[in-house]
């Protein structure tokens, strides 16, 4: 007997899915993998009425746990409501007494400030009040005739009052009767030198004002007032326009003019202005005329009285004190308003009161200032800082209930009439929330939290030993439920209850001391247990490792299946890991969907076969009905999700396909105990379904006789399909077997009827075109325009990459203009720009560099790049891209078995392969600094990883480098003197053709926004540009002179020496980038040579067959199948492996350079050994369709040229092979997308002769590319 793994692809595999499901009319599911992600379904279902064993003893329970578990949940709110309503309480509490100590402290603060306020202002008062005493007593002394009289040497005394009093100015004004006024002017222009005395004896004060003092004007000459519009009012602070209009005071009097000042006004014009005049002044001097008593004014605007000599904010509220000075010290004449001689002035700035006056800590205190006229103004203390905060009342509502009321001044209590009002000034204190957060603490949430925390702590170990008391029973659930749902994935329901029993008794015979009630809970066995039971065994005395009966079944009737995806191994040796679990898993999962709605189950997958039978573990009649069905559903699904991933995953994943084999017959099934347990079936039933499987056809069930006449019987004979010929089975000789056509039944189902070779079915698929029609997504076929998506779907995604990397150098303002400077000195060309003029002078060939300079590194614009996948390009942008990409496919020639546009996709795919395998040694990638890694990386792989357009080039290069290959390579152009070989000197003829085909294409103005993208500046067009005439011409192996510059260019990137310059070292990195991008191309464009053999093959059969066609077309002298497999041998020992060797040496591949060598002397070696008949059967293979097509093509000919009447111009233009080509290429390429112009138009037949071309349909996209 056989198991059912057949021949091991892998040494483990994976647990399988119980997949069989609940269709209409009952059944069975259990719990399965989920195969996207490998993890066990927790979600097990239970058979229908399946009923519990023990329901009363679960009902029990359950009420008693309900009620402890209330008891439980009493006892914790009980708790709970104790610790929050402690915690409240505490927290009220220390709150409270934050508070009290708030306002305590506040309450103190204030007093604090009204004492020394007090203090300040009683200071105020006695100072002036000193100064009207000294002048006085000044006046007496000298015998002074009032008003006549000035101070001597006021600046020095008005200097130590302005200490005294925290004043900013002091100053005494006469009072100058109408009498006296022509006197005192006099006077006052002749005793005006007291200003110029005030600036010489105060010179540090006046020193910034030098040039002002050295040219002092003169006082006004008269006594003036200001124009009535002078004044204005704001918050009750009075101002006074500076550039208001002096007018002399025509009286009458008297007359209260500013005179002396301390310090000395900057401009003496301020002197004679008549103080009675100002609003302010004027009603301050008549209220202390009445009282006979210093008097305060309200907050004013007192810039003007300053003469320039004082620099202060007039924002700030200011007031004036006016003290009388009397003519003598008699108290009689001290009573007597008539006695007043002048007064003496103070200018208080109310800041200066509120400063000092408070310790550090106290911040906060806010003081309104609030008088009985009306006015108002508020400042905030912090410490000894004062800060205004502005005209009304600031104070925080919140804190008027803690407010603190004095007055300013209360020693001076006077009463005035109601003619003569006075404004008082009341001090308000308040605190804010900055003072009271100064007090607030986390004490009461603190002292909360740990009243609160010493509940918790109570109802914590309550919980824990709750806990400890559930933790045992909750872990012989938990493991119950992962046995269950172990056993339940890999096991059908039937043999995992035979398990369960089966552990069960096993642990009631080792544990004595459980009673027969205890079977109740055996449902909850440890995971140990079972894991014991399915793994582990000791040998009993007849050698056998386990006790207890195997559990294994014998099931007469079931169908296994075996499908295998075709062509898999080949195609995942170029994949990625992840795209290789990607196609698997979309597979895979799709395969289980459909067997649970089959009611199919899933034995196992091993590698890329999928397994499965139906017929157990429920005994079903139509098994093999369903199985079959199950099998349509497969291949169908496998053929419309390969081409749809062909998108994602790249050229050939369409072509993947499915080979299917059924048998039916009994199995025997059962668990294999031991490491890894699990469901597997046995018999010779499973040997011969894998039989079906290797024998079989791509996209066709393959069953044997047994399955069929099950078939037969349940009435589908019509599906049967006898095959023609008997196959070989392996120990069952030769056997008659069938295949299966079974019809859709649903637009959702997958027909199996389809071709046994996938290119057929892709040449069914394939429209027939009419010559006069261009492509259209609608002549498109299906396979080409997968390819074409995924080419357009890759340049996308590096367009993304430059844009990205374009943005985050916009956003750092980097210029990353190349730069050219003396290295290209010793380029073979430089890169100009390619327009119609200067290909009348040049070709491609001339513009190949020898080095390509790739932009320095910058770290930070690499840092803040943008994730490329979430840049958005332009619909038009993508709609040019797949447009360009759709027409460079239909410039390739299709008939071309080799040089088509399935190689050029393949060539791109590799190109993509081996820019992502480019990486840095560890050392570099194990630096924790990101820039470092990052520049490292970028001078390890010469720049190449770092430069998006470097990388979006060779793509691009890839996708267009064998445009219009005409299917013979350059020499024999040259032999036929084919048009474009005399444009390109016979030189690179298909290479420089490609490019300038894909170049003139990118050109026309409707791919303009596609190129605006691609590149912005001159400088990045001319960088695109080079790259991709060097990348494209790497691809010509053969020409001498190319090859001489590049092994030239080997020889001294790789030849050891050190650069010694900096200008040597940069030329040195982009020489090895430039090695290193063509070698992408070259590794990339006989890649099939270096990969999987069944790759190497087919392309190989591809080349054969192109050659093959040219030689019997006339376009080549030697028959390819007599130097075929010298030649192979030749290619590889001087071509190939020494490629892949210089891969591996350029040291920026990792791993992948070994791969390719790997491959290349794998492929080598088998050629080698079986080459020869490789040959023989292509050339029997190919020798007649060539002969068959030979004649079409003859008989094609003779039809044009009789139909031709021998016309001169058709002799003319037409060669006789060049005809024969014409007539082949025609007749090939009926089916496929005919060329166009490089604007995308297609051109007609009667056009050909206008272009000035031959009309050859492979010759004017040539021509018309390179006739401007």
């Amino acid at each position: 007997m056989r198991n059912s793994s057949k021949t091991r692809k892998h040494s483990s595999t994976t647990e399988e899915d119980d997949v069989a499901s609940v269709e209409s009319g009952g059944g069975s599911s259990v719990s399965g993998v989920d195969d996207s992600s490998g993890k066990l379904s927790s979600q097990p279902t239970t058979m229908n009425g399946e009923k519990s064993a023990t329901s009363e003893s679960s009902t029990l329970a359950r009420a008693e746990t309900l009620a402890v578990n209330r008891s439980k949940m009493l006892v914790l709110l009980v708790l709970t409501l104790a610790a929050i309503g402690v915690g409240i309480a505490t927290y009220l509490f220390t709150k409270q007494t934050e508070t009290h100590e708030f306002e305590s402290k506040f309450h103190d603060f204030a007093i604090e400030v009204e004492e020394l306020v007090h203090d300040e202002a009683r200071d105020v008062f006695l100072t002036i009040e000193n100064l009207a005493t000294i002048i006085t007593s000044e006046a007496i002394a000298t015998r002074a005739n009032w008003p006549i009289y000035s101070i001597p040497h006021f600046e020095i005394r008005g200097t130590e009052l302005n200490v005294l009093a925290n004043s900013l100015m002091v100053a005494f004004s006469p009072l100058v009767q109408e009498a006296d006024r022509e006197k005192w002017e006099i006077f006052a222009n002749y005793r005006q030198t007291w200003i110029q005395e005030g600036v010489d004896f105060n010179e540090e004060l006046h020193k910034d004002y030098r040039w002002e003092m050295e040219h002092l004007e003169p006082i006004h000459p008269t006594i003036y007032r200001t124009n009535s519009s002078a004044f204005s009012a704001d918050h009750g602070a009075f101002h006074m326009d500076p550039n208001a209009t002096r007018i002399p005071d025509d009286g009458p009097g008297p007359y209260l003019p500013v005179w002396q000042q301390a310090p000395a006004p900057h401009d003496p014009h301020v002197i004679h202005y008549n103080l009675l005049r100002h609003e302010v002044f004027n009603r301050v001097f008549h209220g202390m005329n009445e009282t006979l008593s210093p008097v305060l004014s309200e907050a004013t605007d007192l810039e003007f009285f300053y003469g320039g000599s004082i620099r202060d904010d007039v924002d700030h509220p200011h007031s004036f004190l006016l003290q009388p000075v009397f003519e003598d010290f008699n108290e009689t004449h001290r009573r007597d308003a008539s006695h007043i001689m002048g007064v003496a002035i103070a200018i208080l700035p109310w800041d200066h009161y509120f400063e000092n006056i408070l310790p550090s800590e106290a911040h906060g205190v806010i003081i309104v200032m609030k008088d009985t006229c009306g006015g108002e103004f508020s400042y905030q203390v912090n410490g000894a800082e004062a800060i205004f905060l502005g005209y009304g009342d600031f104070h925080d509502p919140a804190y008027t209930h803690l407010e603190e009321q004095a007055l300013f001044a209360p020693f001076q209590r006077l009463n005035f009439s109601e003619a003569h009002t006075h404004c008082e000034y009341d001090l308000h204190i308040y605190p804010s929330l900055e003072l009271e957060e100064d007090y607030r603490t986390s004490k009461p949430i603190v002292y909360a939290f740990l009243v609160v925390g010493v509940f918790l702590v109570t109802a914590m170990v309550f919980v824990l030993y709750d806990y400890l008391v559930q933790l045992r029973q909750n872990k012989v659930s938990l493991a119950a439920k992962k046995s269950h749902a172990v056993v339940a994935s890999l096991f059908p329901k039937n043999v995992r209850d035979r398990i369960m029993a089966d552990v069960e008794e096993q642990l009631l015979e080792n544990d004595g001391k459980l009673t027969k009630s205890t079977k109740v809970r055996l449902g909850a066995m440890p995971k140990s247990e079972l894991k014991n039971f399915l793994d582990d065994g000791v040998a009993n005395a007849d050698g056998v490792p386990f006790d207890t009966k195997p559990i294994a079944d014998l099931f007469l009737s079931t169908t296994i299946m075996f499908g295998d995806i075709a062509g898999f191994t080949a195609w995942s040796s170029v994949r990625e890991p992840s795209q290789v679990f990607t196609l698997l898993e979309t597979l895979y999962h799709a395969f289980d969907e459909t067997a649970k709605r089959r009611r199919v189950f899933k034995v196992e997958t091993i590698g890329d076969c999928y397994v499965a039978v139906a017929g157990l573990p429920e005994p079903r009649k139509d098994h093999a009905a369903v199985m079959a069905r199950f099998a349509r559903d497969c291949i169908g699904a496998m053929n419309d999700l390969t081409k749809k991933l062909e998108v994602s995953l790249g050229p050939d994943t369409g072509e993947l396909s499915m080979r299917v084999g059924l048998h039916s017959g009994p199995v025997t099934a059962g668990v294999l105990r031991g490491d890894k347990s699990r469901f597997q079936l046995f018999g010779d039933t499973v040997n011969t379904a894998a039989r079906m499987e290797s024998n079989g056809v791509n996209n066709r069930i393959h069953v044997s006789r047994e399955t069929a006449d099950l078939l037969k019987l349940a009435g589908k004979g019509h599906w049967i399909v006898p095959r023609k010929d008997l196959i070989e089975a392996k120990g069952k000789g030769k056997l008659q077997t069938f295949f299966l056509d079974i019809k859709k039944q649903s637009s959702g189902s997958h027909t199996s009827a389809r071709s046994a070779n996938s290119s057929e079915e892709d040449a069914l698929d394939m429209p027939h075109l009419d010559p006069m029609c261009g492509p259209t997504p609608d002549t498109v076929p299906p396979h080409l325009k997968r390819k074409i998506q995924w080419n357009a779907d890759i340049l996308l995604r590096m367009l993304k990459q430059i844009v990205a990397r374009r943005n985050a150098e916009k956003k750092f303002g980097v210029d990353h203009a190349l730069k050219r400077q003396s290295l290209h000195d010793s380029s073979k060309g430089q890169a100009a720009r390619i327009d119609d003029s200067s290909k009348r002078h040049h070709t491609v060939l001339d513009e190949v560099a020898e080095i390509i300079v790739l932009p320095d590194f910058n770290a930070e614009v690499i840092k803040n790049e943008d994730d490329p996948r979430k840049i958005e390009l332009s619909d038009e942008v993508v709609r040019q891209l797949q447009e360009y990409v759709t027409v460079i496919a239909s410039l390739y020639h299709h008939d071309n078995p080799f040089h088509n546009f399935e190689h050029a996709s393949h060539v791109t795919m590799s190109v993509v392969k081996l820019l992502t395998r480019i990486v840095a040694p560890e050392d570099v990638l194990k630096e924790e600094d990101d820039d470092v890694v990052d520049k490292r990386l970028h001078d390890y792989t010469f720049g190449i990883t770092s430069d998006p357009l470097t990388q979006f080039a060779c793509a691009f290069s890839a996708l267009i480098h064998d445009v219009d290959h005409q299917g013979v390579p350059n020499t024999q152009l040259i032999k036929e003197k084919f048009d474009i070989s005399a444009i390109y000197r016979d030189q690179s003829v298909a290479e420089q053709n490609s490019v300038d085909l894909a170049w003139a294409l990118l050109m026309e103005d409707n791919f303009k926004d596609l190129r605006d993208v691609i590149y912005e500046t001159e400088d990045e067009r001319q960088h695109f540009r080079q790259l991709v005439v060097n990348v494209v011409l790497a691809t010509d192996i053969c020409d001498a002179e190319l090859k001489a510059l590049r092994n030239g260019r080997w020889a001294k990137a790789f030849s050891g020496e050190e650069p010694q310059t900096e200008l040597e070292v940069t030329a040195a990195v982009n020489r090895k980038a430039t090695i290193v991008l063509e070698h992408i191309i070259q590794a990339s464009d006989v890649a099939h040579t270096m990969q999987h053999w069944h790759i190497y093959r087919k392309w190989n059969e591809n080349f054969f067959r192109e050659n093959m066609k040219a030689y019997r077309s006339g376009r080549a002298e030697k028959d390819p199948s007599t130097y075929w497999y010298q030649g192979e041998l030749g290619f590889f020992d001087y071509y190939i492996i020494p490629l892949a060797k210089k891969l591996k040496e350029c040291g920026v591949f990792g791993v992948s350079s070994d791969e390719y060598l790997n491959y290349a002397m794998s492929n080598r070696r088998e050629w080698e050994a079986n080459g020869k008949a490789v040959v023989a059967e292509m050339s029997a293979k190919f020798l007649p369709e060539l002969i068959e097509e030979d004649e079409e093509v003859e008989q094609f000919e003779d039809e044009l040229i009789s139909s031709e009447d021998n016309n001169d111009t058709t002799n003319h233009l037409l060669t006789e092979s060049s005809l024969k080509r014409s007539i082949r290429a025609s007749q090939n390429r009926k089916q496929d997308i005919i060329p166009t112009t490089p604007s995308g138009r297609v051109l007609k037949m009667e056009e050909f002769e206008d272009e000035g071309t031959s009309t050859e349909l492979i010759a004017p996209l040539s021509a018309h590319a390179l006739s401007a």
